[in-house]
């Protein structure tokens, strides 16, 4: 497929009928460069090639001209049409989409839009293709809808390609779906194949057993189709969830360093608290270790110096300690002494008596020295080791201050980082990761019982498929019905190895495409792969081993890229089977057929310059023909790469700077 060229008539921005864009078919200048600015209707271009193939309807405002719409008044009518000129299989063919577009009263109402389809025979005869289905038919024919998103590419619309149905399309771009509908429909295993109905016109000897294992065969074979299909759901569901994981273990990886700030500010958090406390009860040791051994602490010095001087007074009596004269003259006055001496009669006890009185306060202060001696020794003693305790509780509470100060400014610093790239709740992410874990445990168990349950099942129809044969009679009709049966299940059987041989040459093909161009655009270490569901893989090397990797921004741009670019190198080749082959030893090739364009609407906007330059200078070599509207920044980058390839070069322009009235005009 070729695209010789394209008309617009009010469709989008493009107000009026337009002078025909025609491109470039020059197979070494195949390259139409048609540059403009933002809002200009870079987009509006693409979305005419889908609209005029598919009528898939992109513009917010609908596909006419809102300038045109405005300027309606009722009864009159407008045309949008939109024309397209392309050759495929060596035959021109024209696809003119139109929709009228009338203004009643107030309201500008559309029509069902109508397409007509035109081609040349290589001899010069036009012919035209009548109904709109047929129409239809033949434009997918052509460009199956389902690969449009891959060659009329919208770089800043374009999700991620793995997140795309790429199974449908790629067997359809590769001639696959015809031979999958074909063994669909053959299989033995469906309730609803071709097998299972002529199954059911066997008619058996015994009708009333024969019907009673014709209906457990059928319960069977529906309960067998059941767990199929259960069994691709839960395949679907652990494909997603896996996908899942990954994405959410990339998420991990990314907020590792925030997550380990926060952990850490919490754990500062908790020291500080820790050290606040300790700091409270060292100042309480300290205030209570003073309150208690304070004064004789700090009159210790005047202590020593008062035993000295007691020590060498000579007035160091040894009176009775706490006695008084008082307390003798009273024993004297009661002439008995405590002891029980009558001191009447004994003259002795009383002399005794006087001289011990003589010795107590206040007639003699020896006694009071020494009492003052011995509670100065008292305080002398209880002050050993206090100024050590007192100085062990302050480097207690000093030291524990500056932690405290340490741990405050640890906090304030990792505050400050984590404000730098903001709070991150990686609890929930961890709990939706742990989440999707069990969700995968889950699903590959039921994936297991299902599995039991299907090989139990197929044990089953076999042991009915047995009884219900041993039960068919031979009469002329069932011989024949059999005989179909058996042609229907050897036709399944070819099917089946002719699909899964070439399948796998297919996707043996597009992985080895896309890897290859992969490498020869990125510039970076990484590889890609596809796997059994013909999506793309990136992976690292992680030590000795590749580790499957997320992508983001530029580098899943590459991917985009080196994907669509994989399709347009295979759809140039296609899978066939030589005439004559019996299958089992076949000389599968991938044969030279049909081509396809690649139409790329700012295609660089997520890739660095770089990478714009190896696109550039890849694509034009492996794409039969290339279309790139861009905008002139981008296009800065790839001009050196792809110039030699230019084959037309165009510039839209707005007229008088209106963003809903532009024109493409021919530059140089």
């Amino acid at each position: 497929m070729v695209i010789k060229s394209i008309q617009l008539s009010n469709f989008g921005c493009y107000k009026g009928i337009q002078e025909p864009v025609v491109f470039s078919t020059d197979p070494e200048r195949n390259v139409t460069v048609i540059l403009g600015a933002n809002k200009s209707g870079k987009t509006t271009l693409v979305q005419a090639f889908l609209w005029g193939l598919y009528g898939t309807v992109s513009p917010k405002n609908g596909v006419i001209n809102s300038e045109v719409k405005e300027a309606m008044s009722a009864g009159s009518a407008q045309t949008v049409f939109v024309e397209i000129l392309l050759i495929h299989a060596e035959k021109e063919y024209t696809i003119r989409r139109t929709q009228r577009f009338a203004k009643a009263t107030e309201r500008v109402r559309g029509e069902d839009s109508t397409i007509k389809v035109q081609y040349k025979e290589p001899s010069g005869e036009q012919q035209a293709i009548t109904s709109r289905k047929d129409c239809e038919d033949a434009i997918n024919n052509i460009l199956p809808k389902g690969l449009s998103d891959y060659f009329f590419y919208e770089g800043e619309r374009f999700d991620d390609i793995s997140k795309k149905d790429v199974i449908t399309a790629v067997r359809g771009l590769m001639g696959l779906d015809a031979i999958s509908i074909a063994r669909d429909r053959l299989d033995p295993s469906s309730a609803k194949s071709v097998t299972s109905r002529f199954r059911k016109e066997l008619k058996l000897g015994d009708a009333k057993e024969s019907e009673n294992i014709k209906r457990k065969l059928a319960n069977a074979q529906e309960e067998r189709e059941a767990i199929l299909q259960r069994l691709e759901q839960a395949k679907e569901e652990a494909d997603f969830y896996s996908r899942r994981k990954i994405e959410l273990e990339t998420e991990l990886s990314q907020y590792e360093s925030v997550r380990q700030l926060q952990d850490r500010r919490k754990t500062i958090e908790r020291d500080i608290a820790v050290l606040s406390v300790n700091v409270e009860q060292a100042a309480k040791r300290i205030a209570s270790d003073f309150q208690k051994g304070a004064l004789p602490f700090f009159v210790l010095p005047l202590i020593n110096r008062a035993i000295s001087a007691v020590e060498n007074s000579s007035q160091d009596g040894e009176g009775i300690p706490e006695m008084r004269q008082t307390a003798i003259d009273h024993i004297l006055l009661r002439k008995r002494c405590i002891c029980g001496c009558d001191l009447n009669e004994n003259e002795g006890a009383v002399r005794k008596i006087r001289i011990e009185r003589d010795l107590l306060p206040p007639a003699h202060i020896g006694t009071l020295l020494h009492n003052i001696k011995q509670t100065m020794l008292g305080f002398q003693t209880s002050s050993i080791g206090y100024a050590d305790d007192i100085g062990e509780d302050y480097k207690n509470w000093r030291s524990n201050i500056r932690l405290l100060d340490s741990k405050e400014d640890d906090l304030k610093r990792v505050s400050e980082e984590i404000a730098k790239v903001g709070e991150v709740n990686t609890a929930a992410i961890e709990t939706d990761y742990q989440k999707t874990v069990n969700k995968i445990s889950e699903l590959t168990a039921l994936r297991e019982r299902l599995l039991l349950n299907k090989g139990a099942m197929e044990n089953t129809i076999k042991m009915l498929e047995e009884k219900h044969a041993s039960l068919v009679s031979k009469t002329a009709d069932n011989v024949k019905v059999q005989k179909y049966i058996d042609y229907a299940e050897a036709l399944f059987r070819w099917f089946d190895d002719s699909y899964s041989r070439r399948e796998s040459e297919v996707k043996s093909a597009l992985n080895e495409s896309v890897h290859r161009i992969f490498s020869e655009m990125y510039h970076g270490h990484r590889i890609v792969t596809i796997d059994d569901n013909y999506q793309i893989k990136l992976f690292a090397t992680v030590g000795m081993t590749q580790e499957e990797i997320a992508d983001t921004g530029g580098l899943r741009a590459v991917k985009n890229f080196a994907y669509i670019t994989g399709l347009v190198d295979i759809a140039r080749k296609k899978v066939s089977q030589k005439d004559g082959d019996s299958g089992d030893n076949s000389d599968d090739s991938i044969n030279a057929t049909e081509a396809y364009p690649l139409v790329m609407d700012a295609p660089f906007s997520a890739t660095d310059e770089t990478h714009i330059y190896n696109i550039s200078r890849i694509v034009p070599g492996i794409a039969e023909q290339v279309i790139i509207i861009v905008m002139q920044k981008d296009w800065a980058y790839a001009k050196s790469a792809i110039q030699d390839r230019i084959g037309k070069t165009y510039i839209i322009e707005n007229v008088d700077n209106s963003e809903t009235f532009s024109k493409i005009k021919e530059g140089r």
